[in-house]
């Protein structure tokens, strides 16, 4: 690559993938970062000057009535406002991180298939990165954790007139058997100069180092990385507070239910007496664990893709 120019690495989730523990530590080491010449971008600051106003134009061209418009040279000049603005010099290092980029849990969740307005979101993010894109690295998820995972973030923020019930999701998710192949297929034609570094959310805990040190790039120590001093990151939901809160919308309606999620699960926390939220049967469980299987061992075979393993 040459070296007139800044190089972009994304990082782009998915949902529910220590993506906030991530950028946690590469926020609290920004200035450390800076001066090897990598510059993160906070994920705040990301989503609001990049990725959002990529989706308010990819919307548009859904046919979707957003107050806010964003059309095509509008966009244009804002991306490169921000990237501008970042202040990398040539060969430098920018790492951008946004969950959001293929989309938003909900649309997950309502169509049961692994962000369904991609196949517009994805391309318009990626075109208007105005320097060249070296590598984008993401995290998989076993799709019965992840889609239990992006269900309990949707009632978080769902309002009373688009919740959807359980079984509405399951039937949605089991009727169209999501795939990361096709995601992955999606990103790899999106960023067709670029390398793809994945692992499975389940190897995490023992390849954090790794995914960290992949993202500040060769050459920088991450053993130097301060850690956050704790955690900020939501708690996840018990299966018994998930229970709680669908009985009360199918008896009080939405917006009633939906007020009292703080309340619902401050009591039942998850923990001993509380197992985590787990909405599938063993044998539905098993068919999504051999699909994720099957599909991230295809994944692996692709060009230019690398999967760690611990």
């Amino acid at each position: 690559m040459g070296k007139g120019t800044p190089e972009v690495v994304v990082h782009g989730g998915v949902h529910k993938t220590a993506t906030s523990h991530i950028q946690s530590i590469l926020q609290r080491n920004a200035g450390r970062l800076r001066k090897s010449g990598v510059h993160y971008v906070h994920h705040r600051d990301t989503r609001k000057e990049y990725t959002f106003p990529t989706q308010l134009n990819g919307y548009e061209k859904l046919g979707l009535n957003y107050k806010t418009k964003m059309p095509d040279d509008m966009l244009s000049r804002k991306a490169t406002a921000f990237f501008k603005g970042i202040g990398a010099g040539p060969g430098e290092r920018i790492v951008i991180s946004d969950e959001n980029m293929p989309g938003h849990s909900g649309h997950c969740v309502r169509s049961g298939h692994l962000y369904s307005r991609r196949e517009v979101l994805l391309p318009i993010f990626a075109q208007y990165i105005p320097y060249p894109v070296s590598e984008v690295h993401l995290g998989l998820r076993n799709y019965a954790d992840f889609f239990a995972s992006v269900f309990v973030e949707f009632l978080r923020s769902a309002t009373g007139d688009n919740v959807i019930p359980e079984a509405q999701m399951k039937r949605a998710v089991l009727s169209n058997l999501p795939s990361w192949t096709g995601f992955i297929d999606e990103v790899l034609s999106c960023f067709p100069d670029a390398q793809l570094t994945i692992w499975r959310h389940e190897d995490f805990g023992a390849l954090s180092q790794r995914v960290i040190g992949n993202l500040c790039g060769p050459g920088f120590d991450v053993g130097t990385l301060v850690m956050p001093k704790r955690s900020r990151g939501r708690p996840s939901a018990s299966h018994r507070a998930v229970q709680e809160l669908l009985i009360e919308i199918e008896r009080n309606g939405g917006d009633a239910a939906l007020a009292r999620r703080v309340e619902i699960q401050d009591a039942y926390p998850r923990g001993p007496e509380f197992p985590g939220y787990d909405p599938w049967t063993a044998s539905e469980r098993a068919h999504l664990t051999r699909l994720y299987d099957s599909d991230v061992a295809q994944i692996d075979a692709r060009p230019r893709v690398t999967l760690l393993s611990p």
